[in-house]
């Protein structure tokens, strides 16, 4: 129910007339916009310095040649709809079994996204889970370490000199840990056969037998060589170890076939 005039406090008007000044007070010292005015303004008229160093990286990424490939341009519309009012929407948990109310276009977009990546794979529901919540590869990494490994049990991944990925365990011969994954588990790398510039995979099922690892990652950061899956696998079920196909920079090769 409103209050009355009679009803508000005698600090209300100060109170009013507080937050009427901070609505037409610009959002920024560096723009002439008001508070309230912004909501709809662009963001060069709402903060002009750092619609400047945005404009500056669209023109370094114009002028580049960017030989990353885990990098990507960004079409129109994935801009579009990363800075949709999906932004403004808590939404923890899974579809249909969120923490908050009022996720049902969020349940959605994400169903509609889950759908669409089992197509582009070729793949069904009835054998394959999707989750599409990770923002990109290295925390889904750890969250497929979280559900399936205990703190300190052991994984291998393909060591970083040799082409691996600081999320797959990586630390230094001094054993300081360059990620949160080496210090929750036990990992040792495998290598590369320096001479033919291929993983060595007899050196690799060696070590697995002793090591006894929990986990093994076949995936890779900086190796242009094809990966032998089914010898990952038979090293694998050797030593009692789940397969973890990291394939986060071919993905995109792998659903175009």
């Amino acid at each position: 129910m409103l209050a009355t005039a009679k009803r508000l406090p005698r600090a209300a008007p100060a109170l009013l007339r507080g937050a009427a000044r901070r609505l037409a007070a610009p959002a920024r010292a560096d723009s002439n916009v008001p508070f309230a005015t912004s909501l709809n303004a662009s963001l060069a008229e709402t903060d002009p310095q750092l619609f400047d160093i945005v404009e500056q990286e669209k023109r370094r990424q114009r002028c580049s040649l960017v030989l990353i490939p885990s990098e990507n341009f960004a079409s129109q519309s994935v801009l579009d709809a990363l800075g949709s009012v999906m932004q403004n929407k808590y939404s923890e948990g899974y579809p249909h079994a969120r923490y908050y109310g009022g996720n049902e276009y969020i349940d959605m977009a994400e169903d509609l996204c889950r759908s669409r990546a089992l197509e582009a794979f070729g793949v069904t529901p009835d054998a394959w889970g999707v989750n599409v919540q990770p923002h990109s590869g290295s925390p889904a990494n750890f969250a497929v370490f979280s559900a399936l490994l205990q703190p300190h049990d052991r994984l291998m991944g393909l060591d970083l000199p040799h082409g691996g990925h600081l999320s797959h365990g990586f630390q230094t011969e001094t054993g300081r840990s360059i990620s949160m994954v080496s210090r929750y588990f036990t990992s040792m790398p495998y290598r590369l056969n320096e001479a033919t510039g291929i993983i060595d995979y007899d050196k690799l099922e060696e070590s697995a037998t002793i090591f006894r690892p929990k986990l093994i990652i076949a995936g890779t950061s900086a190796y242009s060589r094809h990966i032998d899956y089914a010898r990952m696998r038979q090293i694998c079920d050797k030593v009692g170890a789940v397969l973890l196909a990291d394939m986060a920079h071919i993905s995109g090769l792998v659903a175009a076939k």
